[in-house]
């Protein structure tokens, strides 16, 4: 069944010229800043930009930078549930014999590999611009830090999942994109301000961003001052100077959360008539 369902999406999704334009326009975007911000050569008394796209560092900068466009795979994601909707195309497939729950299926099946394209892009892109950038220093470092391309893969299905709760929802592409961007910003920072500080920080979308973190420049040249004087290992980017938790734990948190949003969605699945 699970091959069934997989064939299913990919030829309702790949066909789509909105799914083709869209993750195109998504590549582009990414790949353009990545390679404008490599390619800066910006000096402020003597602390150059290039650091931060040599390795072991580029893994929390490409990370950071590709999570600027993961609203861009969220509103792909409310588009591919809420067409489902508006062109019957659910109902179909429960008259064809397809349960609720295996409609639901087939989008986390989508989710995970638009979350996986997303991983590899930043890989690939990662070890390309790190090997060039690093001229053969720190090539031994290469593989430090990259525990921040699996993370951007939950932090991608963390959106779509989002996503897929306001597409589930409101079953309007409209009003869900509306509805999505505007809990971003200004409903749930508002939120924010409103509630304790110590709930504030596990807010949803506070906890799906922190899983990638601005990177630290000072704190790098710093970390890299105290190697050369110690002859001491880098530490690893699991902490850095603008996030207290480690991000082994806002994971944590980040899955949690994606398990109540796929729960919320299957609720509303259940209720919602095709």
């Amino acid at each position: 069944m699970l091959k069934a369902l997989l064939n299913i999406e990919r030829i309702k999704t790949l066909h789509s010229p909105t799914f083709r334009a869209i993750i195109i326009l998504h590549a582009a975007l990414f790949l353009l800043v990545s390679l404008i911000g490599a390619n800066l050569h910006l000096n402020i008394q003597g602390i150059t930009i290039e650091k931060l796209f040599q390795f072991p560092h580029i893994w929390n900068t490409i990370a950071w930078i590709a999570s600027w466009f993961n609203l861009i795979l969220g509103v792909l994601a409310i588009m591919l549930v809420t067409n489902e909707f508006q062109y019957r195309t659910f109902r179909k497939q429960l008259i064809d014999g397809l349960s609720r729950n295996q409609l639901l299926y087939g989008k986390l099946l989508v989710f995970i590999t638009i979350s996986a394209y997303a991983m590899l892009l930043v890989l690939i892109c990662g070890i390309i611009i790190g090997v060039v950038k690093s001229n053969g220093n720190g090539l031994a470092n290469i593989t430090q830090g990259l525990e921040f391309v699996p993370i951007l893969f939950l932090q991608t299905f963390g959106y779509l999942m989002l996503a897929l709760l306001f597409g589930a929802l409101f079953q309007n592409t409209a009003l869900s994109i509306v509805a999505y961007i505007l809990y971003f910003f200004p409903i749930e920072p508002i939120i924010r301000t409103i509630i304790p500080e110590i709930a504030a920080q596990y807010m949803p979308v506070k906890v799906i961003a922190n899983l990638t973190p601005m990177p630290d420049f000072a704190g790098i040249l710093m970390g890299d001052m105290i190697q050369i004087n110690s002859g001491a290992n880098n530490l690893s980017g699991l902490i850095t100077a603008n996030q207290s938790t480690p991000i082994f734990i806002t994971a944590l948190i980040a899955f949690a959360y994606c398990i109540l949003l796929a729960l919320g969605s299957k609720a509303i699945f259940h209720k919602k008539n095709f």
